[in-house]
C-alpha cells in the first residue's frame, strides 16, 4: 500500500478543530503554533544570511574552488552551503574567513 503525503498544517487544523473545547489541547496547539513560527523565522534569517554570503562571495569574485583552497572546506560543501541543504556553524564561520567576512553579531 502506497504512502499518501500529509499535510501536518491541515492535519494540526483538523485535530483543532476536534479538540477545541479541551483547554489543555488548546493550549499544546497554542504553543504548537508558537514554535511554528518562531522556526519559521529562524528558517528565514539563515536564508538571508547564506544568500547575503554567497553575495559577497560572487561580489569579491571568488570561486568555489577558491573557496576550497581557502578554507578546507570540499566543494560539496560549498556547494551544499549556498543551496541551504547543509551546513554546521563550523561551515558557516570557515565560508566567511574564506571570502574575508566579518560576521558580528549586534544587539536588535
Amino acid at each position: 500500500m502506497p504512502f499518501s503525503k500529509v499535510d501536518p498544517i491541515a492535519e494540526a487544523v483538523e485535530l483543532q478543530e476536534l479538540f477545541k473545547d479541551e483547554p489543555e489541547v488548546k493550549e499544546v496547539f497554542h504553543q504548537y503554533e508558537l514554535a511554528h513560527r518562531e522556526n519559521a523565522r529562524l528558517e528565514q534569517k539563515e536564508l538571508e544570511l547564506r544568500k547575503r554570503l554567497v553575495d559577497v562571495r560572487k561580489q569579491k569574485k571568488i570561486t568555489q574552488k577558491e573557496l576550497v583552497a581557502r578554507t578546507g572546506l570540499t566543494q560539496q560543501a560549498i556547494s551544499r552551503f549556498e543551496t541551504g541543504s547543509g551546513g554546521s556553524i563550523k561551515t558557516i564561520l570557515k565560508y566567511a574567513d574564506g571570502i574575508d567576512c566579518t560576521l558580528i553579531p549586534q544587539s536588535k
